[in-house]
């Protein structure tokens, strides 16, 4: 055992409703941990660029069994949502923890560490690829790895969710590029256009017209393709 696999940067635990994509208005317990190499332009928890406190796998599941019993349910009850800051750069507490757990995972990850990635989804439900638009990132691009991490979880067999923040300056050639990759990778997948929360000097969202146009444009592609905003803020939740 080394410190690798027992103690883990934790930014947050809590439980709530899922905002995003196919598990929205799903009660999840949210596993938040600290640390993440990218700088977004819309990043809402920057807290999480580095890791502040650790967990020792008794503390985090004294913690998380404690969400659980206050509202008297079980680990199998909910689904366990690890995001950041960029899990994988845990990876290796996360293999030894995950298959320990005993409940089912969502892993977020912003599409980096290809290879970190395949070794954890053997312990993971479903797959959220936070798929990085290169142009509303300030630091850490050449480190994206997108269509690799989308080929790893196709490959392992994992259910995938793919989302795309746009912004009021996004354009429809960037869109287009990203979604003919993600067809030709893997065609039916489930796309979500997430129009950016603001938060702090960050971006803007597009229009809802501009939403409109692009869902209608790019109808074409084999891809189950939706927009959906986060709904957390809107219910004014975590």
């Amino acid at each position: 055992m080394t410190p690798e696999t027992t103690t883990v940067a934790v930014d947050e635990t809590f439980l709530s409703l899922q905002g995003e994509g196919l598990e929205v208005g799903r009660a999840h317990l949210f596993l938040r941990l600290g640390g993440c190499p990218l700088r977004c332009t819309y990043c809402d928890t920057p807290r999480s660029w580095s890791p502040t406190e650790t967990r020792s796998i008794s503390e985090l599941e004294a913690e998380l069994d404690g969400l659980l019993a206050k509202a008297n349910l079980q680990r199998s009850d909910l689904m366990l949502s690890v995001t950041g800051g960029e899990p994988l750069q845990q990876t290796d507490f996360l293999c030894a923890w995950l298959p320990t757990w005993g409940g089912p995972v969502l892993l977020e990850t912003a599409g980096i560490l290809a290879a970190e990635l395949q070794r954890v989804l053997p312990f993971v439900q479903l797959l959220s690829l936070d798929w990085k638009l290169p142009s509303e990132i300030r630091q850490g691009q050449e480190l994206l790895q997108p269509a690799e991490c989308l080929m790893a979880a196709r490959h392992s067999g994992v259910a995938v969710q793919i989302k795309l923040v746009v912004t009021e300056t996004t354009t429809a050639l960037e869109l287009e590029d990203v979604l003919h990759q993600v067809e030709h990778l893997a065609p039916h997948s489930s796309v979500f256009l997430q129009p950016v929360t603001p938060f702090g000097a960050g971006p803007k969202p597009p229009t809802g017209q501009q939403l409109v146009d692009w869902s209608v444009a790019f109808a074409r592609f084999n891809l189950d393709l939706r927009v959906l905003p986060q709904m957390h803020p809107v219910l004014g939740i975590r």
